[in-house]
Formats: structure tokens, sequence, C-alpha cells
């Protein structure tokens, strides 16, 4: 089923291939099924790649909303979803992350997933932060700074990028470790 929604979104809607790489993928699903969240929030959607292989590691009473800027993108997702048998699962909200960060209740989430505009990872950081309860996992994708930025304006999006790990390694409330992905994942615990 995801080969044929990944050949479908790339080679079918030709859209760039931005989505996580499948190792990825399968730790994303390998750590929502161990930590088990219930209040999941992932910040950028794209056509749903990575919102699958979470909400396929939920627990029964698990649901996560995924946060998409694109509205065509967004409804590509949804579809996704619903023929990986997750639709019910996930909420696809529509609309800038930072707007949506702002109306969460202080640790009223289990786990975020970062994995959008990179120039904002900061932002996203600032934000989403509050939210995230004790024992919480945040998650970010595309650490590594040899990722091609190109289209995000490469300079800004390293800068960004630099600035996000340095603010989690020196938390004192984050426990956080690298995991080899083809571009990079920063797994945090909240403590």
């Amino acid at each position: 089923m995801l080969d044929e929604i990944l050949r479908d979104a790339l080679l079918g809607r030709g859209l760039r291939p931005m989505q996580i790489d499948d190792n990825a993928g399968r730790v994303l699903q390998l750590l929502t099924a161990l930590r088990r969240p219930r209040q999941v929030l992932e910040i950028g959607t794209f056509f749903g790649f990575s919102a699958i292989h979470i909400a396929r590691g939920l627990p029964e009473d698990g649901r996560l909303v995924s946060l998409e800027i694109d509205e065509e993108v967004a409804q590509a997702a949804r579809r996704n979803l619903a023929a990986a048998g997750v639709g019910e699962k996930v909420e696809v909200v529509v609309g800038p992350a930072v707007d949506h960060l702002r109306t969460l209740p202080p640790l009223s989430l289990d786990m975020v997933f970062i994995d959008a505009d990179k120039a904002a990872y900061p932002e996203y950081l600032k934000l989403a932060y509050p939210a995230l309860a004790v024992g919480g996992l945040l998650v970010a994708d595309d650490v590594l700074l040899d990722g091609d930025f190109s289209a995000e304006g490469d300079r800004a999006a390293r800068s960004a990028i630099s600035a996000y790990t340095r603010a989690v390694a020196r938390s004192h409330h984050l426990f956080s470790a690298l995991i080899g992905t083809d571009n990079g994942l920063l797994v945090s615990l909240k403590q």
C-alpha cells in the first residue's frame, strides 16, 4: 500500500520527493508503538507518508493531528490516509502551523513530529515545547546539515536547523539522540 501511495504521489502527481525515507517512517512507527501516545501532532503532512507510519503505531484511543499549509496536498493526504486504513485516527488541519501551535493547551501532547518549513524549526520548538507533556517525545526530521534545502532557502534553512539542534542539545529538560536515517531524526524525551 505504501509503495502505491508513494508511486502515485511522486510519479502520478509529480510531487517533489520531500517525504521521510522508509527507515525514518519505520522508526516513527516503532517509537509510536513503544511510547503509545494518545495525542500526537505532526507539523508537515505533505501527502501523508509519515502520518500513515505514525497512525499505524498509535494505540486504539490514539489520535494524530497533522498540519499542512497546502489544501490540495492535504486533500491528497486524506485520501492516502483513508486508503491505508488509518483515516479515522488522523485529522489533517490546513493552515499555518504556528497559528495552530499557539492554540494548544500546555502539556496536552504526548508526541510531536516536525517535518515542515526548515527555517521555522526554532519557532516550532518554541511553540510546541510547552504543549508537550513530561515523558513526551519531540522528533524532528532533516537535522543533518547536508540535506537538500535548496527549495527552502538553503542558508536560512541550514541556520534554523543548526539553531534547533543547539537549543535541543542545550536543554536540561530534553534527553536527545540522533537516529541515522537518510536525513537524520533527532529524538528528544521531555523530562
